[in-house]
């Protein structure tokens, strides 16, 4: 019943699985006999079974609460009820029962709540809001906002869905999302926002896309969402069911753009922004439409007069009213209009309208107006230098939101303390926001105005060099993080590209997850060579999915054997390890394969490698070892020690998983002292953790622990998350052998803590260790 449940992810099968329990194993025999393995094992997998329920949105809180009572010290088990507590609107329970478990943990074992704990009573507010902040000052929309009010008073059968829909600028999303900070009191267990990008230039985001962004934002890692929209849509749903949360789609580009976002529960609202007018969404959904038109001439008024001051506007009120006027009362063109007049504050406003006047504000149409936001966009354009106008045009060719201002300088050819000045001048100009230090954005609809203007004979070479900006970065972020990899020399870039160095390992990873959605939109400009210095990267974080399809686009694009071997392999590795073990083996022969034509023994060792993975994978290890033969012979053909040390290590681990220890440690002994010799501190450090490993299946858990803490402290000189939470993984094993809880528990909590910031799926495996602690 249970691997039924966990096959198809029902939460009813979940609880049907739940409820054959009878309760607490050999109760009423002796607490030595209850304390047999065998017992507790049973015991361990029903907790693991119930977590599991909950992960699938499983109503399972009286069992949650009965097994918490069982296991009043096991902080896992306290903290999973905590959270669904929290989540399900008991807050004064979810409190109390934390105050009740600290002060237990303080009585009994002297310990303060771990971060585990910790963590599980804020969790509501790790996604409490992802609302975009509230326009200070926010003016008009009277009516609307009263009408939507309204649909929260009373009973409610159903979802409340509210349907926003008007013209490009009208204010949608600045109404949507006043309205969403207004009732937000009244959704305690979350307020979630996706801008769905229906009429953004670079791509809509589609609705498989934006469930999975929502199920990531409700804790669910990267890696545990499932594919299609069918199944993705059945969990986001089934993890909202019974909750208030609140949902802002933003800019759908249609009603069946937005309904797989619509959660189904009647405590939820959603609002709903689009230049269409939904109607789908109105006659299957309910949803209650609100066409938003121009505000009225007075509160247009009222907006330019909360823009530059009420005291400018009385003193030349014709001239405002003919600014209104000109702007055809759309408060896009009002907002850059005024931002322009609050610049020049010495300019008359009767100059400012005799320019609108000029240009003939018009064009921007709906069936009845005529109304320009381009003239606009085009008057703040002119009024700044040929330079900065310059690179306004050049900023809309950025594949993705956020531009940074080595990026920016990269596309005009600049150097960066003159890109910075333009930016500077842009941002000013109101043509493009920093919501972050260096991190610039565009407006939709200024983007749009940008990329219109942008020639034929800038574009190209704007495009190369923003690509070689980022191959040339991630390269230089990459070798720092892992020296020991060997790509293929490239290009230098030219004097007019601003590519990054890094400090540190901090630094680099730092640069790469936050770049890491850039680097993925620009991969096709830059070719498979992008591609493979990634490659460590995202298998490292876990984003074997992105990988997949990173590879498989950048194999598409090469246009050479060496760009085809050197995509195939990383491609044949990532679908290993998403268990996809006939594609992995197919990519994989296939690299080797060109890799022998093109007498390249690196490329062919690291394949062999692989391949090897892949067949311990498939517990064939006798034919991962014949692998591991044949690339110690390739490195020791091309003299590369660092590669023969790194081969012994990995036959070493495959000895592990033979059973056969002795071997192990010899192999991953002579591994250490290699990579030591060869000054290699990362490769020191894995063969370490391996030799740990293998005393610990030895049973010589002390001695493990030794070498765990070795590799610990080299992995932490170098900066390394993940290699970091997987000692800290294997401390805890080896310390929980020992009988030693405490310490296994420290070591456990803190490995999580980092897994589940990397959104990375070994996150599972140390959860459910620390079910097992008493």
């Amino acid at each position: 019943m249970r691997d039924r449940a966990r096959a198809a992810q029902e939460p009813a099968l979940f609880v049907e699985a739940l409820e054959l329990w009878r309760g607490p194993v050999a109760a009423g025999v002796a607490e030595t006999v209850r304390a047999h393995p065998e017992f507790v094992a049973v015991t361990h997998e029903y907790l693991v079974t119930l977590g599991e329920a909950v992960d699938a949105g499983a109503d399972v809180l009286p069992m949650l609460r009965q097994a918490a009572a069982e296991h009043p010290l096991d902080e896992a088990l306290q903290a999973r009820l905590i959270t669904t507590l929290t989540a399900t609107g008991h807050h004064a329970e979810a409190r109390d029962t934390y105050e009740a478990v600290r002060e237990r943990l303080a009585d009994e074992l002297g310990v303060d709540p771990g971060p585990q704990l910790r963590r599980a009573l804020g969790h509501r507010r790790t996604f409490r809001s992802q609302l975009p902040a509230d326009l200070p000052g926010f003016t008009g929309r009277d009516a609307e906002l009263a009408r939507t009010a309204a649909l929260l008073t009373g009973h409610r059968p159903a979802m409340t869905c509210v349907a926003i829909s008007g013209m490009a600028g009208v204010g949608k999303t600045t109404l949507a999302v006043h309205l969403a900070h207004e009732v937000a009191d009244r959704f305690p267990d979350g307020l979630l926002y996706v801008h769905m990008r229906g009429y953004a230039p670079g791509g809509i985001l589609s609705s498989v896309e934006a469930v999975g962004i929502l199920l990531e934002t409700l804790g669910v890692p990267s890696q545990r969402v499932p594919d299609g929209l069918d199944a993705r849509t059945a969990l986001y749903r089934s993890m909202l069911a019974g909750k208030r949360v609140l949902v802002l789609i933003d800019d759908a580009r249609d009603a069946d753009h937005a309904r797989p976002l619509l959660p189904g529960t009647p405590d939820a609202m959603v609002i709903v922004t689009s230049r269409n007018r939904l109607l789908g969404l109105v006659a299957r959904n309910g949803a209650h439409p609100v066409v938003l038109g121009l505000p009225t001439t007075a509160e247009a008024r009222d907006l330019l007069a909360h823009r530059i001051g009420a005291d400018r506007v009385a003193a030349e009120p014709d001239a405002a009213d003919e600014i209104v006027l000109h702007c055809g009362r759309l408060p896009l063109a009002l907002a850059v209009v005024a931002a322009c007049a609050a610049a020049f504050p010495d300019v008359p406003l009767a100059d400012i309208a005799a320019q609108l006047r000029a240009d003939n504000l018009a064009v921007f149409s709906s069936d009845d107006k005529d109304i320009d936001v381009r003239t606009v966009f085009s008057w703040s354009y002119h009024a700044v230098s040929p330079a900065a106008a310059r690179m306004y045009r050049l900023l809309a060719l950025h594949p993705a939101g956020h531009i940074s201002a080595a990026a920016a300088a990269s596309l005009a050819g600049l150097e960066t303390h003159r890109s910075h000045t333009l930016l500077d001048e842009l941002s000013r100009a109101h043509l493009i926001n920093e919501p972050l230090p260096e991190r610039y954005v565009f407006h939709d609809l200024l983007r749009a105005h940008a990329a219109e203007l942008v020639t034929g004979d800038e574009k190209q070479p704007a495009e190369t060099r923003l690509a070689q900006h980022y191959l040339h970065s991630v390269r230089s972020a990459t070798a720092l993080l892992y020296p020991y990899r060997r790509h293929p020399a490239v290009a230098q870039p030219g004097d007019d590209v601003t590519a990054l160095e890094f400090d540190d390992h901090q630094q680099a990873e730092t640069w790469l997850r936050a770049e890491r959605p850039t680097l993925l939109a620009v991969a096709d400009q830059a070719g498979w060579h992008l591609a493979a210095a990634l490659e460590l990267f995202l298998d490292r974080q876990g984003r074997w999915h992105e990988q997949v399809t990173l590879q498989r686009n950048a194999l598409a694009g090469a246009t050479d054997d060496q760009g085809r071997a050197r995509t195939h392999r990383p491609l044949g590795f990532a679908l290993g390890r998403l268990d996809d073990h006939a594609a992995a083996a197919a990519h994989l022969a296939e690299a080797l394969r060109l890799f022998q034509e093109l007498q390249d023994p690196d490329g062919e060792a690291i394949t062999r490698r692989n391949l090897a993975f892949l067949a311990n994978r498939r517990t064939e290890h006798d034919l991962a070892l014949k692998h591991y033969d044949h690339a110690l012979a390739c490195y020791e053909t091309i003299g590369d020690e660092l590669g023969q040390a790194t081969v012994h290590n990995e036959v070493g681990w495959t000895y592990i998983l033979f059973g056969d220890y002795a071997k192990a440690l010899a192999e991953c002994e002579r591994a250490v002292r290699m990579q030591e010799r060869l000054g290699n501190r990362n490769g020191v450090a894995s063969a370490a953790d391996s030799v740990g490993y293998a005393y610990h299946h030895l049973g010589c858990n002390v001695d493990a622990i030794a070498w765990y803490e070795r590799s610990l402290e080299l992995y932490r000189a170098l900066n390394d998350p993940y290699l970091i939470a997987n000692t800290l993984s294997h401390i805890g094993e080896a310390y929980n052998a020992l009988g030693e809880h405490e310490p296994a528990v420290t070591a456990w909590h803190e490995a999580l803590e980092i897994l589940d910031e990397l959104g990375h799926p070994d996150a599972d495996e140390v959860r459910a260790a620390l079910l097992t602690q008493p």
